[in-house]
């Protein structure tokens, strides 16, 4: 795939759900057919969104870019590993032209990178050759938002009234959502996360669950006491039967756990709105999870460990302190500054 800045569009292109599904599809298959292999491995791992939106991303940018190119099929298609320095460098420029927001350009080039990292990890592309494509859309440097860490955190008092309403009903349902609810603002998982934990992922104390990440990457996450007290109860309605410590439940009443099935990220997020109102969502959750504890006095690296974050500028991201959590920590410090005739 030859890619220049030639007339690139003067809108980014879309690409349709049906392009993106076939080809993740064909991505995630034991040998995928028109995929090749370089994109394959950038959505080999991850959850299915990130697939999707990495290939759709992929697409866009290439098309963006290079108006000859007009099928998202030739650019999944591509050897990626083939294509010359000059062409990435013609990807950032493209970038550059058909978005305005930083956040946004950075993504795009996310996406471009991970087809280099992958095939790097894989063994196809060398550190020699992969090193200047990586550098050739580097992400920007975002300027830190003070305000933007103080929104999407859910307060308190919010938390305390949910909990309190679910205590107050004898449903298994709420049994089942307040320990969902729980493992989102108390351990701070992602939905995929949630859903997916099983109960062999928990110790015998159910003070530890053991929890598999993006990437594949596996973390030991305590839980909190209220959080473990949550879970118990739950358990003590689902029973100790193997499988996902979340299930769902039968339509039909008496409702029951259908023990070996795993909650939807919909429903996931689906519980989380019902139960706080709309506009709320898991990952909310998880940033209130995560700025209670940046509050309590723990240090950003220990954060990042329990979030499963590979990078502490990601959790510095969720901290909604600001500036005056600075000016309060500066204050406690004694400097010995003498002015000079004080003793006179």
């Amino acid at each position: 795939m030859d890619i220049g800045l030639y007339e690139p569009p003067s809108t980014p292109p879309r690409v349709s759900v049906s392009a993106v599904t076939a080809a993740y599809e064909d991505a995630r298959s034991v040998v995928p057919s028109t995929v090749h292999r370089t994109v394959a491995l950038s959505v080999r791992r991850g959850s299915e969104k990130t697939a999707r939106l990495r290939l759709e991303r992929l697409a866009r940018v290439v098309m963006a870019t290079d108006s000859r190119i007009a099928h998202p099929a030739a650019v999944w298609s591509a050897d990626w590993s083939s294509m010359p320095v000059e062409a990435f460098e013609a990807l950032d420029g493209g970038i550059r032209s058909a978005w305005s927001s930083p956040s946004t350009r950075n993504a795009m080039r996310d996406s471009v990178r991970a087809v280099v990292r992958e095939s790097l990890n894989a063994g196809i592309l060398t550190h020699d050759r992969a090193t200047p494509l990586l550098n050739a859309v580097k992400p920007e440097k975002l300027p830190r938002d003070e305000e933007k860490q103080s929104r999407g955190h859910v307060p308190a008092s919010r938390v305390r009234e949910v909990f309190h309403e679910l205590a107050r009903d004898d449903s298994i349902t709420a049994r089942r959502d307040a320990a969902l609810i729980a493992l989102l603002v108390g351990a701070g998982l992602r939905r995929d996360e949630a859903a997916s934990a099983m109960l062999d992922d928990l110790d015998a104390d159910r003070e530890t669950l053991v929890v598999t990440g993006k990437g594949g990457n596996v973390r030991s996450v305590p839980l909190a006491p209220g959080t473990r007290r949550a879970v118990k109860a739950w358990l003590n309605v689902r029973g100790d039967g193997p499988g996902p410590i979340l299930a769902p439940l039968t339509k039909t009443k008496p409702r029951e756990p259908i023990i070996g099935r795993r909650l939807s990220t919909d429903t996931v997020a689906q519980v989380v709105a019902r139960r706080f109102g709309p506009g709320i969502a898991p990952h909310d959750l998880r940033r209130t999870f995560t700025g209670d504890l940046l509050d309590s006095g723990a240090d950003l690296s220990t954060v990042a460990k329990v979030l499963g974050h590979t990078s502490t500028q990601t959790t510095a991201g969720y901290d909604r302190r600001g500036h005056a959590a600075r000016r309060a920590a500066v204050e406690k410090l004694d400097v010995p500054f003498e002015d000079y005739g004080a003793d006179d």
